[in-house]
């Protein structure tokens, strides 16, 4: 992706992986987990054009 000059970066890591509450009692999370694992944000507003949004569709399709 910072090839072809798209920002992107990991997912939000989900709070119950936070050190601060790790030691709490929690029942699921293992969608939060994997999306955390296997998830990316991209580039996203309400100023990203159609062709924007074509060529970051583009560069995940062949990064696949």
């Amino acid at each position: 992706m910072e090839a072809e000059h798209i920002e992107a970066r990991p997912g939000w890591k989900p709070m119950h992986l936070q050190p601060i509450v790790e030691r709490y009692e929690r029942s699921g999370g293992s969608v939060a987990e994997a999306f955390f694992r296997d998830g990316l944000c991209l580039s996203s507003g309400s100023n990203l054009t159609l062709e924007d949004l074509e060529r970051v569709v583009a560069v995940v399709r062949c990064a696949c």
